[in-house]
C-alpha cells in the first residue's frame, strides 16, 4: 500500500500565509532596504565590480531559509492546531473517498454484480500477494505477471477480506490519525466515538472474513510449493497465500474467456453472495461512525 505523503494536507492551508509568497515579499523588502542603505552611505562605491552581488547572495540565502522555516512551521501548525468543524468534515470526505470510494461506487452501480465485485477484490489481492509474498519466488511471480491481469490503482481493493493480523500490520489512514491527535488534545469527551470509528474501520476490512480462508487453496498445491523450495521453504501461511494467488489467477483468466468450471463458479458465487452484502453493511457502518464523530465534534465540548 502506498504510504501517506508527508506534505501538507490538501485542505490544511488554513490562515497561515503562503511560504513562497512570504519569502518573496521578505526578499524584496530586504533588497530595497539593504541597497538603499548602501547607496546612502556611499559604501556601494567601495565594493568593487562584484561587490554589489554579495548582499544579493546573502538575501537569496536568507529567502531560502525563510521559505524552509515557514513551510515547516505551517506543516507543524496544521498538524497540532485545533481543527475546526469544516476541517473535520473535509477529513471525513477525503478519508472515505480514499479508503472506500471505489468500493462504494461499485456497490451503488446496479450493473456491477456481487460476483464482479468479488473478482475485482480477488484481482487486487492476487497482485498484492505477487508484489509481497512472491518476491523471493521468481517463477511464481513471473506466472502472475505474465498473465497481464491489471488491478486498480495502488491495489486499493486488496485490503478487503483481511485477517486481523494482516490488518494490524498496516497503519491507520492519515485522516484518522489526525482526528485521533485532535481528540486527544482538545476533545477527550469524544474518545468513545473515536474508538468506535477505529473499530468500524477494522470491521470494514476484516469483518467479511479472510479471503484465503473463504476460498482455501488445494492443500496438495500448497505442499508442492513448499517441496519445490525445500532448501528455503516459505512458511505454511505464505505458501497458502501463493497457492491462493495461483488459483485466483487461473479462475480470473477463465472468467475472461467464459470458460469457468461449473464447480468453481458455484464456489465463487457462494462466497460473493456471503461476502458482498456483509461488506456493504460494514461500509455503511464505517460511514456512520465517521458521521457521528464529525457531528459530535461540531457541538460544544463538555
Amino acid at each position: 500500500m502506498k504510504k501517506p505523503s508527508r506534505g501538507l494536507h490538501a485542505n490544511a492551508a488554513g490562515f497561515i500565509v503562503n511560504p513562497a509568497a512570504a519569502s518573496l515579499f521578505f526578499g524584496l523588502v530586504l533588497t530595497i532596504v539593504v541597497y538603499s542603505a548602501l547607496d546612502l552611505s556611499g559604501a556601494m562605491n567601495h565594493l568593487g565590480s562584484y561587490g554589489p552581488l554579495l548582499p544579493l547572495l546573502v538575501i537569496v540565502w536568507l529567502m531560502a531559509g525563510a521559505y524552509i522555516g515557514m513551510k515547516r512551521f505551517k506543516r507543524r501548525a496544521t498538524r497540532i492546531r485545533i481543527k475546526g468543524p469544516l476541517f473535520m468534515r473535509l477529513l471525513m470526505n477525503d478519508c472515505l473517498q480514499r479508503t472506500c470510494g471505489l468500493m462504494e461506487t461499485r456497490l451503488n452501480t446496479p450493473a456491477i454484480s456481487s460476483v464482479m465485485i468479488l473478482n475485482d477484490i480477488l484481482l487486487d489481492r492476487m497482485l498484492h500477494i505477487c508484489a509481497t509474498d512472491c518476491l523471493r519466488f521468481s517463477d511464481i511471480r513471473r506466472q502472475i505477471e505474465d498473465s497481464r491481469l491489471k488491478g486498480t490503482s495502488n491495489l486499493v481493493l486488496a485490503r478487503f477480506g483481511q485477517t486481523a493480523v494482516e490488518y494490524r500490520k498496516q497503519n491507520l489512514p492519515a485522516e484518522i490519525r489526525q482526528v485521533e491527535d485532535t481528540v486527544l488534545r482538545s476533545r477527550p469527551d469524544l474518545k468513545g466515538l473515536l474508538e468506535q470509528l477505529k473499530h468500524a474501520h477494522q470491521t470494514l476490512f476484516t469483518g467479511t472474513g479472510d479471503l484465503v480462508g473463504l476460498l482455501p487453496p488445494d492443500s496438495k498445491r500448497v505442499a508442492r510449493i513448499r517441496t519445490t523450495y525445500r532448501y528455503r521453504p516459505p512458511t505454511p501461511e505464505r505458501a497458502q497465500r501463493m497457492a491462493f494467488a495461483l488459483e485466483t489467477m487461473a479462475y480470473l483468466k477463465a472468467t475472461r474467456h467464459e470458460n469457468v468450471n461449473p464447480m468453481d463458479r458455484k464456489r465463487y458465487d457462494g462466497v460473493a453472495a456471503q461476502m458482498i452484502p456483509k461488506l456493504a453493511d460494514n461500509l455503511n457502518g464505517y460511514k456512520q461512525a465517521w458521521q457521528e464523530l464529525v457531528d459530535a465534534f461540531e457541538k460544544p465540548g463538555n
